[in-house]
């Protein structure tokens, strides 16, 4: 089978030329090599930045494969639906993303008709449709419709098994830049909710730490977001969340999370003194503070510097609930360590 992704661009176009008269004929012939050559012209040249003339091989390779579907539906109805996903992606890169919608949205109902035929290959056309319709919906301002569309790939990609973890760096890839750019953009709702199914498309008994992780992370940045904004109590339950994620980490890998516990249960604190629900904090924020002193025999320099803003904090609990005395004291702490870290960067 000759693979068409491995030529260039002038190769691709004497393999279309070759078999130009046949397609063109009256009766036109049916020739699969010539529509996998389009389509592959089409990304060599979206890759070089061509985008008309890439929009132009899409559009000769879809064509072509619908006479190819309408001769033969159960083979070819999947590469028809993908040939569609890749058109609406060079309509998209031309700004045309209600045509790249429509080409989308039937690419999508080719892909479900061929789960039977082709099961994990439709699989994976369906969930990179819905991703790509996704991103159409995010720049439409439809956040909802967008975060519905991932919902449903990740589905789908669970439906799929150990058929597509073939496909699980590229689904993972792909919700972690949704991820980050919801987040870079101030929506933490969606980032959180993308974080999550991040973590749905991994079977649980092989979790990677470090989406756990990333997921706690948002929740707290979530938090701290929520709590800017007034909304108090809105944020605590963010941070309880991310503070049993990093309870669960630190237990796992105590050495490797021990820290990002004492930090998680810090901003637990903070949260819980900004909503006024000061008993608690003072909770968190003993608990943390006995963390971070723990870590300081061991690693000094990672613990010592994020222990100074939590006896901040730990010393504000404390006057609110009226120990001033004992503020007072979490205070000096805070300038003797104040001096020893001063001391130590004289030293580095």
């Amino acid at each position: 089978m000759t693979d068409f992704n491995a030529m260039d661009v002038a190769q691709l176009q004497a393999a279309i030329a070759e078999h130009r008269p046949a397609v063109t004929a009256e009766p036109p012939a049916l020739v699969p090599a010539f529509a996998e050559a389009q389509l592959a012209l089409a990304a060599k040249l979206a890759e070089a930045g061509e985008m008309e003339r890439a929009l132009a091989a899409a559009i000769a390779g879809v064509d072509h494969l619908r006479l190819l579907y309408e001769n033969d539906a159960a083979t070819f109805g999947v590469h028809l639906a993908s040939a569609l996903n890749n058109l609406s992606n060079r309509l998209s890169d031309l700004g045309r993303d209600d045509e790249a919608r429509q080409a989308g949205d039937e690419a999508f109902a080719l892909g479900k008709a061929a789960i039977d035929a082709a099961p994990a290959e439709a699989r994976f056309v369906l969930v990179s449709t819905l991703m790509n319709q996704s991103g159409r919906s995010w720049r439409a301002g439809q956040s909802l419709r967008a975060i519905e569309e991932l919902g449903t790939a990740v589905d789908i990609f669970r439906e799929g098994g150990e058929q597509l973890y073939s496909f699980l760096g590229i689904m993972v890839d792909a919700l972690h830049r949704n991820a980050m750019a919801l987040a870079e953009g101030g929506l933490w709702e969606e980032a959180i909710a993308v974080r999550r199914m991040t973590a749905q498309v991994f079977p649980e008994d092989h979790m990677p730490l470090a989406v756990l992780h990333l997921l706690a992370l948002t929740l707290q940045q979530g938090a701290f977001a929520r709590s800017r904004e007034g909304f108090f109590g809105e944020s605590l339950p963010l941070a309880e969340e991310a503070t049993q994620l990093a309870r669960d980490l630190a237990e796992t890998e105590p050495d490797q999370y021990r820290l990002f516990l004492a930090q998680s249960l810090a901003s637990l604190a903070s949260r819980q003194h900004e909503a006024q629900a000061h008993e608690q904090a003072l909770e968190a924020a003993v608990e943390a503070v006995g963390v971070f002193q723990d870590l300081a025999k061991v690693d000094p320099a990672g613990a010592l510097e994020p222990l100074v803003p939590t006896l901040q904090t730990f010393a504000s609990i404390l006057n609110t609930l009226g120990h001033a005395e004992q503020a007072q004291t979490i205070l000096a702490q805070r300038e003797h360590l104040l001096g020893v870290l001063e001391q130590m960067a004289g030293q580095a």
